[in-house]
């Protein structure tokens, strides 16, 4: 992505070495297009008609091409000419390839192709080739979804309108939703149900709180109460199953206790980064919570509590779900301005002026706040994320990190961190924030 301005870093590159972009370049992505293959080839083969074989063939060599494309370093080809933002960037910087170009483009650049490969295909055209992955991995997610369940309950009986829980409570589930972060199957393809029970599970999280490095939640908090329950709440969402559904209990709280009197949803219009959420993604979620087939356990109590919960604030309105095309572009959210009328940057900060607080989840969206950019690690939150510090949006970004960017350290903190982390046996001990194992939650008033 262009610089919108000068004197500010540039974005990393696939070409850096020694980073987790360049890793991602040659190991994580022909990984995942190796197991879209994969899938692709089970559902070829479970086909009910002879032209849909024939176009899932299709399909499957234009994968295995990507895959060879990605490995031996091409010039990525441009896409079709209406995906004029994608191409104006491809043929700006016409030098680049899958190894060495601006990292965070060219991973969009490859799921948007992936999904042009099924849009070409009439029998295919609506196919998500990375669901058999996420409901697995939520089926696998049994432990974690029955503690949050059983959990949620409890603090319902407990909490009966006792108003100074409220701001405990708020932590916890904060808290709940951003390690909820923690299972991305981009990463955690080779998981075990052991691994994401691990990863999922109550003294876990309570053992990961010293890993928050920035903890904004108090002026998140403080924010809404002074909304006075008047508050629309939207997230910005990142991966489906066992995130979206910490999501949805954080979402859950905050209209049980009136912090909020509305959340929208904002998902992905195409299948993304393997576990995105998009809209069937969410009226899957549901049914699965609800299908006692899909979690076979002895007392449903808790599960049919919650489940019920989020199924009534999503028939009254009160949660619902959309996806604008912007979320799924190339340009990072320094675009979600009022002068960016071409690409959908505009339509989407006029929506989220409509709410009181913008909760961007994850890792992707941590990296296109920042713009994906070689900050210094202790630069100011406000300066990373450019025109957003005041452009009226109040934004709240939750992020287990899981890339290179990380920004408002304390001086000496990175030096710190990736000291211990070469000393845990790692051979690059900056790739600490890469581990998944830390964490941000990073506040903005939209004033600064």
């Amino acid at each position: 992505m262009s610089e919108l301005q000068t004197g500010i870093p540039r974005v990393y590159s696939t070409g850096d070495k020694g980073t987790f972009g360049e890793f991602t370049a040659a190991v994580r992505w022909p990984a995942i297009l190796q197991n879209a293959s994969d899938d692709l080839e089970l559902a070829i083969n479970q086909a009910e008609t002879q032209l849909k074989k024939e176009q899932g063939k299709i399909i499957s060599e234009q994968i295995v091409q990507l895959k060879q494309d990605v490995e031996t370093n091409s010039k990525p080809a441009l896409l079709p000419e209406e995906y004029e933002v994608f191409n104006k960037f491809l043929k700006e910087n016409d030098t680049e390839t899958w190894k060495n170009g601006d990292w965070l483009f060219l991973e969009i650049l490859l799921y948007r192709k992936v999904n042009l490969f099924f849009k070409g295909q009439s029998e295919w055209a609506n196919f998500d080739i990375f669901d058999r992955l996420k409901t697995s991995t939520f089926e696998s997610s049994k432990a974690g979804v029955l503690d949050l369940a059983t959990y949620y309950h409890g603090v319902v009986d407990k909490f009966n309108g006792n108003e100074d829980a409220i701001p405990l409570l708020f932590q916890e589930f904060i808290e709940i939703s951003l390690w909820g972060n923690a299972t991305d199957l981009s990463l955690l393809a080779t998981a075990t149900v052991d691994d994401i029970s691990a990863i999922q599970d109550s003294a876990n999280r309570l053992k990961q709180k010293s890993n928050i490095l920035i903890d904004d939640t108090a002026n998140a908090y403080k924010h809404l109460v002074s909304q006075n329950g008047d508050a629309r709440v939207d997230f910005i969402l990142d991966n489906s199953g066992f995130e979206l559904y910490t999501d949805l209990l954080f979402a859950a709280f905050m209209l049980d206790s009136k912090l909020a009197s509305s959340v929208v949803l904002h998902g992905k219009d195409i299948p993304y980064m393997v576990s995105d959420v998009m809209i069937k993604d969410f009226e899957d979620i549901i049914k699965q919570l609800e299908d006692p087939k899909f979690f076979v356990v002895k007392d449903r109590t808790h599960l049919d509590f919650i489940t019920q919960k989020i199924k009534n604030y999503a028939a009254e309105g009160k949660i619902s779900i959309k996806a604008h095309p912007f979320w799924t572009g190339p340009l990072d959210f320094w675009h979600i301005d009022p002068t960016e009328t071409q690409f959908g940057g505009a339509e989407c900060h006029k929506d989220l002026s409509n709410s009181k607080l913008c909760i961007f989840k994850g890792d992707l969206n941590y990296r296109k706040l920042t713009g994906d950019r070689i900050w210094p690690r202790t630069t100011p939150w406000a300066t990373s994320i450019g025109p957003l510090k005041d452009n009226g949006l109040v934004t709240l970004s939750l992020r287990t990190a899981k890339a290179d960017v990380i920004v408002g350290l304390k001086e000496g903190e990175d030096e710190k961190l990736s000291k211990y982390w070469g000393e845990q046996g790692n051979e690059n001990g900056s790739w600490w924030t890469s581990s998944g194992k830390w964490a941000v939650i990073c506040f903005n008033d939209g004033n600064n």
